[in-house]
């Protein structure tokens, strides 16, 4: 059970990891929007 329990705990961590990770790249392309209006305004 022990082993399960980790699973289930790297698992949960990893979602939680890939969900950082989306509204990093996310906040990246806003700020890249911005930069490129910044451009052309």
């Amino acid at each position: 059970t022990s082993l399960i329990n980790q699973k289930k705990k790297m698992e949960s961590d990893l979602s939680q990891l890939q969900t950082e990770v989306e509204e990093a790249v996310q906040e990246c392309r806003n700020a890249e929007e911005k930069a490129k209006k910044a451009i052309t305004d």
